[in-house]
């Protein structure tokens, strides 16, 4: 009884100094409080989402069906780059997915980037039968780098189209014509897949990463799409010109080569299209560590590539004012806000510990509340999702997931802008001396 009046005691003392700290500021100091960090998040990640749902239910995006239909019809020829090291594991069911498409790819070519597994062994039986062609980078000085290999691929390449992707991935059999379908558009040099994630039950982790491709990359790119500000095609799946690679020497060795050589395409006064249907399957990290370090690594190469390198594209003269302002958004929410949150902690604790913890957990529960919303508009817009309240729990957990995220990012900027380690360990040090630096 003792210690459950001690309790009661402790709880009773704990209202009263929360209900005096509440009455001791007027409301507008409370909303100056929060309003820094609900204007980090409100706009970027869910306000998207809900413009995805008026957007799908008012019949947006409207698609020339007729056009793209009559430009499939003509049987585009498509060349699907491979490129991969040390892929034996996966690189089998990327084929079969691959030869299995309702359209036909003219070509398949396999660049092996010096692989030490069971790849060659793989890849040589599918080439023997004449379903790909084979190639592997034997050099003395050893591996190329993704950049480099994919490189060689587009060289060997005769198709008109370049279908460049990650070889752990797999596809549904409609990929490639969804894929290739937007180049219907002469003004379409680049066209982004969709990604989502294969391995989604092992853990928790990779159910909240699942949700996370569903969100960010589904309803993001699909609201963007809307505007013309598609950003970039992931290195997991995305479609070229060839013409348009060749003009502008393809692939530079770099830490976010897929950025990168998205970039420099709209410099070259190429647009990029969003084509939600056409779906990669890809295995995302299970362990927090190792999501860390590939966040790490995204994030340093995005900062490298669209700002120290492309930044030109802020200017509305450069692209159109549609696809600067994605640029500054990203600018504004990824480099920006991630780097005033630690001022901004700090702001908060200098105005009383109470005044941050209040903070926060108001915006944790507010952000809870609100990460259920892509439960509502996902299956809206995405056919493949039967079951979204198996994503309760991850959508739940989400603030504490992005919270998590937000330190690596800071992490990464900082030794980004500092030039720690700057030299990146994802590409060997031949492809590293060579790359052109900005």
């Amino acid at each position: 009884m003792d210690l459950a009046a001690t309790v009661l005691a402790f709880l009773d003392e704990l209202a009263r100094a929360f209900s005096y700290e509440l009455g001791a500021r007027r409301p507008a100091q409370w909303l100056l409080f929060m309003a820094p960090l609900v204007l980090m998040e409100l706009p970027h990640h869910y306000l998207p989402v809900l413009g995805t749902m008026v957007a799908h239910l008012l019949g947006h995006p409207r698609v020339d069906a007729d056009r793209r239909r009559a430009f499939l019809e003509r049987k585009p020829r498509v060349s699907v780059v491979v490129a991969g090291r040390n892929e034996g594991a996966t690189i089998e069911a990327l084929i079969r997915s691959l030869l299995g498409q309702e359209l036909e790819p003219y070509e398949i070519i396999v660049v092996d980037d010096s692989s030490d597994d069971a790849m060659p062994e793989v890849a040589a039986r599918f080439a023997r039968r004449g379903l790909v062609r084979y190639v592997r980078n034997a050099a003395p000085v050893g591996r190329s780098g993704r950049p480099g290999a994919t490189n060689l691929g587009m060289r060997l390449a005769n198709g008109d189209f370049i279908v460049s992707l990650d070889a752990d991935t797999t596809f549904d059999r409609g990929m490639l014509r969804h894929l290739i379908a937007p180049f219907a558009d002469p003004g379409v040099g680049v066209v982004a897949g969709n990604v989502l994630v294969r391995n989604s039950r092992r853990n928790l982790l990779t159910r909240l990463q699942t949700l996370e491709y569903l969100v960010s990359i589904d309803l993001h790119k699909r609201w963007a799409s809307l505007f013309g500000r598609t950003l970039q095609a992931s290195g997991a799946i995305g479609a070229f010109r060839r013409r348009a690679l060749l003009e502008i020497r393809g692939w530079d060795q770099e830490l976010a080569e897929d950025g990168d050589i998205s970039l420099r395409m709209v410099k070259d006064g190429w647009r990029i299209a969003f084509a939600p249907h056409a779906v990669s399957l890809t295995e995302v990290p299970l362990t927090w560590r190792a999501l860390a370090r590939q966040r790490t690594r995204w994030d340093r190469g995005g900062f490298r590539a669209y700002f120290a390198k492309h930044g030109r594209l802020l200017l509305p003269s450069v692209a159109g004012a549609s696809f600067a302002y994605g640029m500054w958004a990203e600018l504004l929410f990824s480099v920006v806000a991630t780097l005033a949150y630690p001022v901004y902690l700090a702001w908060l604790l200098t105005q009383g510990l109470f005044v941050l913890l209040f903070v926060m957990l108001f915006c944790g529960a507010l952000y809870t509340a609100l990460s259920v919303l892509p439960l509502l508009a996902i299956p809206l817009v995405n056919e493949r999702i039967h079951k979204p309240l198996s994503l309760l729990a991850p959508a739940l957990l989400t603030p504490l997931y992005k919270e998590g995220l937000r330190w690596v990012r800071v992490k990464a900027i900082v030794m980004e802008l500092l030039r720690v380690r700057y030299e990146d360990p994802f590409l060997p040090d031949s492809a590293w001396r060579h790359a052109p630096r900005f």
